[in-house]
């Protein structure tokens, strides 16, 4: 009598697992270009303020506004990222006395909680836009909804990877393999 066993390389190639590499890798892409494309844009600007008030003694002014409407993109970007790469401090002592079946079932229910709680606050996030809509910078003109815009995007980027691991821990052999973060990798 033969038992089907789901291997790694079968379980890859199955379409909720397609699916969810497709999906994990265009969230990376976009947290790396939002990441980047906001410290470059502060960087070059700040840069740019900096060298106008060396040689004229006057800043352009808008420069200035440029790291309180970005930051908050940098710094969802690298939030979503780490979750992708599973970098987020983690609280383990619980696994050590559970099999690997209560261990699935307890990652898959977290999964599920950090889905919720993080679609939820993007939910109430767009009220927090509503409210900061007429706020404006005053050099710039730019709304500062732009700013608060990030987290609500941070959010729901945070509950679809929660969404895609709940997916790879459903899928995988081996709970602890999905998502685990290798030390080696980040050399």
């Amino acid at each position: 009598m033969s038992t089907h066993a789901t291997s790694p390389a079968a379980t890859s190639s199955s379409v909720p697992a397609r699916v969810v590499k497709w999906v994990d890798a265009a969230i990376v892409a976009a947290g790396v270009a939002v990441a980047i494309s906001a410290l470059v844009v502060m960087f070059v600007s700040l840069m740019a303020e900096v060298i106008v008030r060396y040689f004229t003694n006057q800043g352009m002014g808008w420069p200035t506004e440029m790291p309180n409407i970005l930051f908050p993109w940098l710094v969802m970007g690298g939030i979503v990222l780490a979750a992708q790469r599973g970098q987020h401090i983690a609280v383990t002592a619980i696994h050590g006395w559970l099999g690997r079946g209560a261990n699935r079932m307890l990652m898959v229910g977290h999964q599920v909680l950090v889905a919720a709680a993080f679609f939820y606050l993007a939910w109430v996030g767009l009220d927090v836009i509503e409210i900061t809509g007429s706020e404006v910078y005053p050099v710039t003109g730019i709304s500062a909804r732009w700013a608060y815009m990030a987290m609500i995007v941070g959010f729901v980027g945070l509950g679809i990877t929660a969404l895609s691991t709940l997916v790879r821990l459903l899928i995988a052999n081996d709970p602890f393999s999905v998502r685990a973060h290798h030390i080696e990798e980040d050399v």
